[in-house]
């Protein structure tokens, strides 16, 4: 059941860090407000606390208004973040 459920994790997570750039690069600062916040939930449910950290900073940034540009090295960070975190759990379920 573990495996099923971290694959769902890896799908779903690994969709939306492709979607954070497209979101930024689009000046959809709102939209990627909404899917910090999502990213922030699934990774605090996975013990992903760097990435949970992360997502939170960009979450409440976006909803103070921040410019994009000032949100570009925390996403860029995110996406590293995320990267380590999916490549990990594609391990324990290879």
């Amino acid at each position: 059941m573990l495996p099923v459920v971290i694959r769902v994790f890896l799908e779903e997570v690994g969709q939306q860090r492709s979607q954070l750039g497209a979101l930024l690069a689009a000046g959809e600062v709102v939209a990627l407000g909404r899917l910090a916040h999502s990213i922030k939930s699934s990774c605090g449910s996975y013990g992903a606390e760097l990435s949970q950290q992360q997502a939170a900073q960009i979450e409440q940034r976006c909803r103070s208004g921040e410019s994009v540009a000032a949100l570009e090295s925390e996403v860029d960070a995110l996406e590293r973040s995320l990267a380590e975190v999916l490549s990990q759990l594609s391990e324990l379920v290879a």
